[in-house]
């Protein structure tokens, strides 16, 4: 696969026989969304994701975090995360778009001073709400725009799709009756310093897993920064830290074929015995059985 491509297996959450409109290998958008009846869950998107609403539900756990959409319901997850599961309603129907970093970067630089902080903790999806009015005035766009597209002889055609994606991002900020909010808003210091601590998590939970390291990240002392993070989850840093490296396991034995000397060695246990008796304290089942079952 060549930077800054989707590959098809990361697309398999967003099957469809043909996608509305594309960018190469790099951004895809449609709205003939349909589920997959199998997944490797978890798994970890290597592009960012947007899926809007427009009929029926979604339910999905992203990075351990629940959500559930309806009508006009829209989530941005960045690259990195953790999908945990997914389901859908029968009747469901959504706009889903799908972009690599490097188209990330040069949508949201651009309106960078407009989203301010909503962007700053990757490991946290982005949630908002579009009302009745926005909605339709959006799928009246969505539909102007695809016509568009087809129409566009194909040298100009990712111009179409970016320009696009940048008047979604720009008409989602700007409209006044929006509800925009993260799954986990950040009112006090020890919210801050936790969703810190879940954005560390998603950078180095696989090579580090003492509090120390990550309380050293905030400049905290380790027993302040212990009871910060008790404080705004109800959970100590190491609850965290170990479910954090479960997930990463699980991900790597369903979407991958790495032995599980491989997958111990990446992420940093001293011997493959170790992981094992890690994982199935948490577990109850062996690395080997889990990928089994």
């Amino acid at each position: 696969m060549l930077p800054g491509q989707i590959s098809r297996i990361q697309l398999a959450c967003f099957r469809t026989r043909k996608p509305s409109m594309a960018i190469g290998q790099s951004v895809y958008i449609c709205n003939n969304y349909s589920l997959p009846a199998q997944l490797p869950f978890p798994f970890r998107l290597t592009f960012t994701a947007a899926i809007i609403c427009i009929e029926g539900e979604l339910k999905v756990c992203i990075n351990q975090r629940r959500l559930t959409l309806n009508r006009g319901d829209v989530v941005v997850i960045q690259d990195g995360s953790i999908i945990e599961s997914l389901t859908c309603s029968v009747n469901h129907t959504t706009i889903s778009m799908a972009f690599p970093s490097t188209e990330e970067e040069w949508l949201f630089s651009r309106l960078a001073e407009k989203l301010g902080t909503w962007l700053e903790h990757r490991s946290i999806p982005l949630a908002l709400h579009l009302d009745e009015n926005l909605l339709q005035r959006y799928l009246s766009l969505y539909n102007q725009i695809e016509a568009l597209y087809k129409d566009t002889c194909d040298a100009l055609r990712d111009e179409v799709v970016r320009g696009f994606l940048s008047v979604s991002v720009a008409s989602f900020l700007s409209h006044p009756q929006m509800s925009m909010r993260h799954v986990s808003n950040s009112e006090s210091r020890a919210d801050e310093v936790f969703l810190r601590f879940l954005d560390d998590l998603q950078l180095y939970a696989t090579r580090e897993r003492t509090v120390q390291f990550y309380s050293d990240k905030q400049c905290i002392s380790a027993k302040h920064f212990s009871k910060l993070i008790r404080q705004a989850s109800g959970k100590l840093p190491m609850e965290h830290i170990r479910q954090r490296v479960i997930i990463e396991a699980k991900t790597l034995l369903r979407t991958t074929d790495m032995s599980i000397r491989e997958i111990a060695d990446a992420l940093h246990f001293p011997t493959d015995s170790f992981f094992c008796r890690y994982f199935k304290l948490d577990t109850g089942l062996s690395p080997s059985d889990y990928r089994k079952n």
